[in-house]
């Protein structure tokens, strides 16, 4: 799905308060602007053929070895990959989630089937994809059931999209543990962690003989060299892009109870700073409109996840003021 993501801002003009990304705002990049702007000159060369330089300190920083880590074009490369190495699989994914999932195993012509549930778990089945926090519904499963789930179904190749780990105060896999268990490949993002959308900076985790046949599929070049330098400065430098998770995660609660208490939107139950909501009455294209024309506020139309409807919408917490505008406008927009 190229267009019909979060973070459209292109169609529209003045977005000042942009909620329909799950990417936290609030971080201060001046400093990374700084540095790769002393370092631009390097554009002129080829980057690594592979990121290797960025792999071995990824994975020191995660302790494991380089061979367990491969870092990627953002995560979605890492999900395209993965479905072009295995190619034709029976696989499932749990829905309602990332829609990139079924894009890339319908490309490599993979025989998919959407479940609900890790009860449901077809029989023949290969590959399982999750995304554990779940985009868009903010829920994180939990660790022992999942665990329990991966090591039950030995010969099933369990894709864990964890790119919203920074965002739950839940226990969940870790990298290391991940890296160890036969049958997981696990996503990350350093878009998600540090807000660089733009920078497009991802990376797999998992056991060493997956991960090779992974790495065969890499085109060369695929990170460009302002990425590399990127994901350097924001591992040398990560004290500066602590999420502020504590407020985060109270500023949804506040916000799930403000936006019932319109007695027309429904909150589903979430672990993390994003939040998946329902409309009683009209649709969320009429709202998102609403919002971002008049009042340069953008938030996700989910309706076209998979299960869902259009009268879904998503947001994600941003600062306490950006927050306040936006339950007000939507408030506003009941009442016309």
């Amino acid at each position: 799905m190229v267009f019909g993501h979060g973070d459209d801002t292109y169609k529209y003009k003045d977005i000042w308060a942009n909620f329909s990304s799950n990417v936290y705002g609030g971080f201060d990049h001046e400093d990374l602007f700084c540095h790769l702007a002393e370092g631009l000159d390097a554009a002129a060369n080829y980057p690594e053929p592979s990121p290797l330089t960025l792999e071995k300190e990824l994975a020191g920083i995660l302790s494991l070895t380089p061979e367990q880590v491969m870092v990627t074009n953002g995560a979605t490369e890492a999900i395209y990959l993965i479905a072009q190495t295995f190619r034709r699989s029976k696989t499932a994914i749990l829905q309602p989630t990332f829609s990139e999932y079924a894009d890339a195993c319908r490309l490599h012509e993979h025989q998919m089937c959407s479940i609900y549930d890790l009860e449901q778990l077809p029989e023949r089945a290969q590959m399982i994809w999750l995304c554990n926090p779940n985009n868009p519904t903010g829920i994180t499963i939990d660790k022992e059931v999942l665990t329990e789930c991966i090591s039950s179904h030995p010969d099933v190749l369990f894709i864990i999209d964890a790119s919203y780990d920074p965002y739950t105060k839940k226990a969940v896999i870790t990298p290391h543990e991940a890296a160890e268990m036969p049958n997981v490949l696990m996503i990350h993002s350093m878009t998600k962690e540090f807000a660089i959308p733009g920078l497009r900076l991802g990376y797999l985790v998992g056991n060493e003989n997956i991960l090779t046949k992974v790495r065969l599929q890499r085109m060369p070049w695929s990170v460009n060299t302002v990425a590399i330098d990127a994901g350097h400065y924001l591992l040398r430098n990560s004290d500066q892009y602590e999420l502020p998770l504590d407020f985060l995660i109270g500023e949804r609660e506040r916000m799930t109870k403000l936006l019932e208490a319109t007695g027309c939107i429904e909150v589903w139950p979430s672990d993390t700073h994003m939040m998946l909501c329902r409309l009683r009455m009209g649709k969320a294209e009429a709202l998102k409109n609403y919002l971002a024309e008049k009042h340069g506020i953008l938030i996700r139309d989910a309706s076209n996840f998979e299960g869902l409807d259009s009268s879904y919408f998503r947001i994600a917490v941003q600062t306490k003021e950006k927050n306040e505008e936006l339950i007000e406008r939507i408030a506003e927009w009941i009442i016309e």
